[in-house]
């Protein structure tokens, strides 16, 4: 083959295809520093695109890198999901550009039940008091809307919710899109105040039973992003606030019968070595009650296509 020979086209990335990708997955706050250089620092944000359409899943900082990529194509809809309205999840809001220019449409969504409605959520953020621009400033088309009963039919996806365990209302969500199907709960206390051994909690035991909503809400996912924030020894001192322990959730993925595992909300006092240990421990654990399963830890700037 000469020098001159044109690449084989099935060998270039196809950037068209369905694909996912992490903006954000610290939980809490922010973490800078060389100690979170591989999974990051920004809080949750996720992106998913396929079929014309663009969703973004929570607003946290990660979002902001996002809104800078998206200016590299025309103006476009896109829609974003909340699961709820605690500051990690929509604090980069005022940094999303696209927001700020014409032709762009950005549709919100968010549940029933948050404090306030979800338009006086986002412009009470961007109040005088804590931000130099206003929602009025914004010159993109807003949009916000209530999630409904049903599933939504987006384009050719299609995107559903369960409500979560954790403070206030709280959803997580799962769009099918590509033939594939993507879970992201990033806050979840499933099985609260339960310190003790993983393997004795089965599908049908009295402390799993009122989470057979999001149990059964996971079981079909091909993909589940979901976060496991405390160590064992961290949540006994957590209880109540709204994150699983490592073993609860290899729990939920075991009676799921979740495949692959994706682990987000990463706790800001974990640095990256810690978030090692974690990872192993995890492995463990779903060893140990006897789940073969595929768990990774999310970072910023994972992306998969499908």
């Amino acid at each position: 083959m000469s020098p001159s020979t044109p690449a084989d086209p099935s060998l270039v990335l196809d950037t068209a295809r369905p694909h996912f990708t992490l903006w954000g997955t610290r939980g809490s706050t922010p973490t800078p520093g060389a100690r979170f250089l591989r999974a990051g620092g920004n809080t949750s944000c996720m992106s998913v695109e396929g079929g014309g359409e663009h969703f973004i899943f929570d607003a946290g900082t990660g979002i902001r890198e996002l809104g800078l990529e998206l200016l590299a194509a025309p103006p476009r809809r896109v829609h974003l999901f909340i699961t709820h309205t605690h500051w990690d999840h929509i604090q980069g809001f005022p940094f999303f550009a696209p927001a700020y220019l014409p032709g762009f449409e950005v549709v919100i969504y968010g549940a029933e039940g948050f404090g306030k409605d979800l338009k006086s959520v986002f412009s009470g953020q961007l109040d005088r008091e804590y931000f130099p621009v206003q929602m009025e400033d914004m010159q993109s088309r807003l949009q916000f809307r209530q999630l409904t009963a049903s599933p939504m039919s987006i384009g050719s996806a299609k995107v559903s919710w369960e409500f979560a365990q954790h403070p206030g209302a709280t959803v997580g969500y799962k769009i099918e899109i590509g033939g594939k199907k993507i879970a992201w709960v990033p806050d979840n206390e499933f099985l609260q105040g339960y310190t003790g051994p993983p393997e004795e909690i089965t599908r049908r035991h009295p402390l799993a039973l009122p989470y057979a909503g999001m149990i059964d809400f996971l079981t079909d996912a091909d993909i589940v992003v979901h976060e496991a924030q405390y160590t064992p020894a961290e949540y006994e001192k957590k209880i109540r606030w709204g994150h699983s322990s490592v073993a609860n959730a290899c729990v939920l993925m075991k009676l799921a019968g979740v495949r692959r595992w994706v682990v987000t909300h990463h706790d800001p006092m974990h640095d990256d070595t810690i978030l090692e240990t974690k990872l192993n421990l995890t492995r463990q654990i779903l060893a140990q009650i006897g789940h073969p399963i595929h768990v990774s830890h999310g970072y910023d700037g994972r992306t998969e296509f499908f």
